[in-house]
């Protein structure tokens, strides 16, 4: 051990060990934050989200929550909170007004915070309305011309009103959020008389609790529940957050990758260098009497050395880099909020330190380890180095159990290792191709300057083609990371445009259409569309009664069997609908066709030709698939699961509901149109479009911390791959100036080798980019292919210039060492 540490020590002082040394660091480094990071973001983002929700996991019922179901949750350790909402008139003096009753339990909410006011004071956080008080929204206040204290009569009891109700947390942004609001104590809803056999209720059961004892409950009462009911979690009941966290989570996998990826490269390269630098030393140790055994164990034991060095700082730089993100991101990650784990990311730094060693560095050392000791006498004997397929096969495997180590994603791992791999292989047999050709057609004729690097390029085919495939999977890596996120921002920023729909109104009468229409003219807001709603009820496929044809094999308890759907009419695609299969018909006569949404479809087993009957009010109305449509549930704009040609459903009485925009400084449209239109219900959405908002912002905050990392690991990538041929270029240069080669020609030679060598990676990076990131984008992040057309100019100009800097930066010693001291070292 003492031997090694002096051994190792000169290498340090001589700088030949840093480039590993940082490498390895900087692989602990970012798997150790980026683990840390992306499990508290997570972490974070779950619960920013789950204020949506008001809860970690809500049940919803029709029917009353049943006991066991609480016991159970009472089990495993959940804070609970009931919700209880329906439709009812409240009176005050001559005044009645329809409104929307949510009945609340102590606690309630678990997540979020519910704000109310009183006059112009807030109301202190936890606040909820005594039993006999209750809570009324701003546009209740103005349609009632009430004040505080005011009594109003709700059901067979009187309530005293003491606050403005100004969020709730849980507000659902769907056409079940009836408005107006008012909130009551739950210990009222039973004298107040209004619930009775027959009336329309949803039952909610909101819990909260440590992450696994959530996940566990949910497993468990998944396959338990009875008709009626429905679990909702971050991801499945607000897929406007969901899809984005899933997003997010995905991209952290993905910059993980490229990460360990860069940095297990530049670990492969470096170790390299290492190893052929040592040729000489291990030969004359063996000259000395040095056994192969004992000198092995030496460099083992200055692998364990730079190996502990690694995990000791990069996990140091990893805990500071997660501090300063924390920090960068204090709003969106509370550090009092988060349980802290550094067990997992301190194992995996150490596994990563091991695994990247053990795949990218050990094949090197293998080759060093069977240095013949004839080369003191014989400088051109090279070890046996091991086989290729032995030396591929070691790092993929090291590289694969890394990425699964990272991501816990096999499919993406086995996508990225087995595809790249693939195309890795196939990209070496045409470089190969390239620089034989290069050699046949241009050995003979002189080259200008600018192509003087071609020589050198062809003359040594295996490394060049190593150094441009390095280098290019370093820019596929750092390009696939920065497109990604490019392609992600946006998607999100699509999803929510500054004047998205804040505000949905539906129960619009036929007649009152054109007036409602003008209504919002006068106030500067203009509508799209109003939308027909005709409520039916599927009953039958090709016959057979829906419930006995879905339920016979799965979905017992999917929501559309159990209540009515919002049918509507439509002579062409709707917006923002894409066409799967089929076509769009409007006949004029009998049979109608419908155009059904395809997850829906899915769930119910039908498909094209299949013929649904649907029951109205008025009467059937049968129907054959015609067309499969894809809906985007995430934007805030009015979606259907059925689309009708207009002649269908003529007959059938409709309303009518619309999206549009309210500008925060014109809000008094609202009690203006409430005013006008009593009957009208309207949906305000702004404050869950303010907090998805925010969610999808720290999130593109977070994204592009992450960057970080990985283009300090490109960094080290395009270091480790000029290093690599350096000694030799450095002897080359020194021979050449031997012969008479001036300064300047040497530099024009270097200068032009380095510049192709990355342009040339550069345009195999975008090759690869493209092909990796349409696979991405179609199998993982649900995105359409994008066609990078700007990187095919940028990356091999960007490509041939670093590299061409960097190159020259690092080889100007040569130019001022003498040739003589060179050659002599050599």
């Amino acid at each position: 051990m003492k031997l090694a540490w002096r051994l190792l020590s000169r290498d340090i002082r001589a700088g030949e060990i840093w480039l590993l040394l940082a490498a390895l660091i900087l692989a602990v480094a970012a798997t150790t934050s980026l683990r840390f990071f992306s499990a508290s973001l997570e972490q974070g983002l779950t619960r920013q989200a789950a204020s949506l929700l008001g809860a970690d996991l809500v049940l919803d019922s029709s029917r009353p929550l049943r006991p066991e179901v609480l016991k159970e949750a009472s089990k495993h350790g959940l804070q609970q909170a009931t919700v209880t909402e329906f439709s009812s008139m409240i009176q005050y003096k001559d005044e009645f007004q329809l409104a929307a009753v949510k009945a609340v339990s102590a606690g309630y909410p678990l997540r979020g915070e519910l704000q109310a006011r009183r006059d112009k004071t807030q109301l202190p956080a936890g606040s909820l309305p005594a039993s006999g008080t209750l809570w009324l929204d701003e546009r209740l206040f103005g349609l009632l011309a009430i004040g505080f204290d005011d009594e109003v009569q709700l059901g067979d009891i009187r309530l005293r009103v003491t606050a403005v109700l100004t969020s709730e947390p849980d507000r659902a942004g769907n056409f079940s959020a009836f408005a107006p609001r008012a909130l009551i104590n739950a210990a009222d809803v039973e004298a107040a008389g209004l619930i009775q056999p027959g009336s329309r209720v949803q039952y909610r059961l909101l819990l909260a609790g440590p992450a696994k004892a959530v996940a566990d409950f949910n497993d468990e009462l998944k396959p338990k529940l009875a008709i009626g009911e429905r679990l909702q979690d971050v991801a499945s009941g607000r897929s406007e957050v969901g899809t984005p966290l899933a997003r997010a989570s995905d991209y952290l996998s993905i910059a993980a990758i490229a990460a360990v990826i860069l940095s297990g490269l530049a670990v492969a390269l470096a170790a390299r260098r290492h190893a052929e630098r040592h040729y000489d030393t291990m030969a004359l140790m063996r000259c000395l009497g040095a056994s192969r055994r004992r000198v092995q164990g030496i460099y083992l034991r200055q692998l364990g050395l730079i190996w502990a060095v690694a995990i000791v700082l990069g996990a140091g730089f990893g805990a500071l880099a997660s501090q300063l993100l924390f920090q960068l991101l204090d709003s969106m990650l509370p550090t009092a909020e988060l349980d802290f784990a550094w067990q997992r990311p301190l194992l995996t730094g150490i596994a990563t330190a091991t695994l990247t060693l053990l795949g990218f560095a050990l094949p090197a050392l293998i080759g060093l380890f069977r240095v013949s000791p004839l080369r003191v006498i014989r400088r051109e004997l090279a070890p046996n180095s091991p086989g290729l397929i032995a030396v591929t096969a070691l790092a993929l495997s090291a590289l694969a159990a890394l990425l699964m180590l990272e991501t816990g994603r096999w499919q993406l791992t086995l996508l990225l290792v087995v595809g790249g791999s693939a195309l890795a292989f196939l990209l070496t047999i045409i470089l190969r191709s390239v620089f034989v050709l290069l050699r046949k057609t241009f050995a003979e004729r002189s080259l200008p300057n600018a192509l003087l690097g071609l020589r050198e390029l062809w003359r040594q085919p295996q490394a060049s083609t190593l150094q441009i495939l390095a280098l290019s999977i370093g820019m596929t890596a750092m390009l696939l990371v920065t497109s990604v996120r490019g392609e992600l921002i946006t998607a999100w920023q699509s999803k929510l445009p500054a004047n998205a729909p804040n505000q949905f109104a539906l129960g619009i009468d036929a007649h009152d259409t054109a007036e409602f229409r003008q209504t919002l003219a006068d106030a500067g807001i203009n509508i799209d569309a109003l939308y027909p709603v005709i409520r039916g009820r599927l009953t039958a496929i090709n016959g057979e009664s829906v419930v006995t044809a879905v339920t016979k094999d799965k979905e017992p308890n999917l929501e559309a069997l159990n209540r009515e759907l919002n049918l509507t009419i439509s002579d062409t695609l709707p917006l923002g609908n894409e066409l799967l299969e089929g076509e769009w018909a409007n006949p004029s006569s009998a049979p109608w066709p419908v155009s059904i949404e395809s997850k829906l479809a899915e769930k119910l087993g039908v498909g094209l030709g299949d013929r649904l009957m649907f029951t109205l009010a008025e009467g059937d109305v049968e129907a054959t698939v015609s067309s499969l449509r894809k809906v985007d549930w995430d934007s805030f704009q009015p979606n259907f699961y059925m689309v009708f040609p207009p002649a269908a459903l003529a007959d059938f009485p409709a309303t009518y509901l619309t999206a549009f925009h309210v500008p925060s400084g014109n809000r008094d449209v609202l009690n203006t149109l409430l005013q006008r239109f009593p009957t009208v219900v309207l949906i305000d959405v702004d404050a869950i479009m303010t907090q998805v908002r925010k969610l999808l912002d720290d999130v593109s905050r977070a994204i592009e911390f992450v960057l970080l990392f990985v283009l300090a690991a490109g960094v080290l990538v395009l270091l480790a791959c000029i290093a690599a041929g350096q000694d030799q270029r450095r002897q080359e240069a020194a021979l050449l100036r031997a012969l008479g080669a001036s300064r300047r020609q040497l530099m024009q030679r270097g200068l032009s080798e380095m510049i192709l060598l990355g342009g040339m990676a550069g345009l195999l990076a975008v090759v690869l980019t493209e092909l990796l990131a349409a696979a991405l984008y179609i199998t993982l992040l649900d995105l359409p292919p994008t066609w990078h057309g700007e990187l095919w100019l940028i990356t091999p100009l960007l490509g041939a210039a670093l590299t061409g800097l960097a190159g020259m930066a690092a080889t100007r010693k040569v130019w001022r060492t003498a040739p003589a001291i060179v050659l002599r070292d050599a």
